[in-house]
């Protein structure tokens, strides 16, 4: 028996159009859903990012803490932070490039840790 082509069962990996670019599983995604690998590259990099933050001095993580909003504190500004701890304005900008830099350098040597990464 003979079916005609509309009714054949089709694959979500067909082409749809006439040149071969365009598959059907293109036309149906929801570009408004997070897409499930995406969510679990960053629940990972929440984790490693919490982790890095942990290993560095106290001081150093508070600072972090602060002066990005981490963890549903307030943005703070340098003085606002200098007065918590007793420090100057621009030593507490020095110790916030210090940190910035352990975390960097920590996040980079656990890149490898990511098995989610979309990169």
């Amino acid at each position: 028996m003979w079916i005609p082509w509309l009714l054949k069962e089709k694959s979500l990996d067909d082409f749809v159009d006439h040149d071969g670019e365009t598959r059907l599983s293109q036309l149906m995604e929801d570009s408004a859903t997070t897409r499930p690998e995406d969510s679990l590259f960053k629940k990972e990099l929440v984790e490693l990012t919490r982790q890095a933050l942990e290993e560095l001095p106290e001081r150093e993580r508070l600072i972090l803490l602060k002066r990005f909003g981490v963890m549903g504190n307030d943005e703070m500004t340098l003085e606002e932070i200098g007065k918590i701890l007793g420090l100057s304005r621009e030593r507490v900008r020095q110790l916030e490039k210090e940190a910035k830099m352990k975390l960097r350098e920590r996040l980079g040597s656990l890149r490898h840790q990511l098995q989610f990464s979309l990169s």
